[in-house]
């Protein structure tokens, strides 16, 4: 039997825990983000040194933080499958930060794309494209963009996502994509 005063305190606890856990995922986020900007800094020419004074840890630890972000990348044998996944992984950052612009864009370029595109193969991807930016699961979205099987990368082929990366943005993905083999 509890007490008004239990249940407060498991409540504090369950509130607590969530609040935790929260907080940890931030922080994974966080780790993961930094990497990446190391590794941009590091493919846009940036020796491991540099990059350790200017962002303020030593360098064995800016050397961690590009290897984490160089394994996260998968295999990818040829350089085009290669610029393509970084030009996506990019755009994934976006619609995860601010989905809105980036699947307003994708719309847009959906219609054109169904009205110019020919054959059923090539409907087929637009299709496709269609359903998971108008899908409402960002989390799906993203693994499918970002995907290494065949059907991912097919899909990265026949993306929607033009002009939503800047130029400079579009330079940083080439610039990773060819430091990453």
């Amino acid at each position: 039997m509890f007490t008004t005063m239990t249940d407060e305190l498991i409540r504090k606890a369950k509130d607590a825990g969530a609040a935790a856990e929260n907080f940890r995922r931030e922080m994974l986020a966080a780790s993961d983000r930094r990497a990446e900007a190391v590794f941009a800094l590091w493919a846009e020419g940036m020796p491991v040194r540099k990059i350790a004074e200017v962002i303020g840890v030593s360098p064995s630890v800016s050397q961690r933080l590009l290897e984490k972000a160089r394994e996260s990348r998968p295999r990818l044998p040829r350089r085009e499958e290669r610029v393509s996944y970084e030009l996506h992984l990019a755009v994934a950052q976006k619609v995860r930060e601010d989905p809105q612009p980036v699947l307003s864009k994708a719309r847009t370029n959906l219609q054109r794309m169904a009205s110019r595109t020919r054959g059923a193969h090539a409907h087929g991807w637009v299709a496709e494209w269609n359903t998971l930016v108008n899908g409402g699961d960002i989390n799906r979205l993203v693994e499918s963009m970002l995907g290494t099987d065949e059907r991912g990368i097919d899909l990265r082929q026949m993306t929607p996502f033009a002009g939503v990366l800047s130029q400079e943005e579009r330079l940083v993905a080439i610039h990773k994509a060819a430091r990453a083999a």
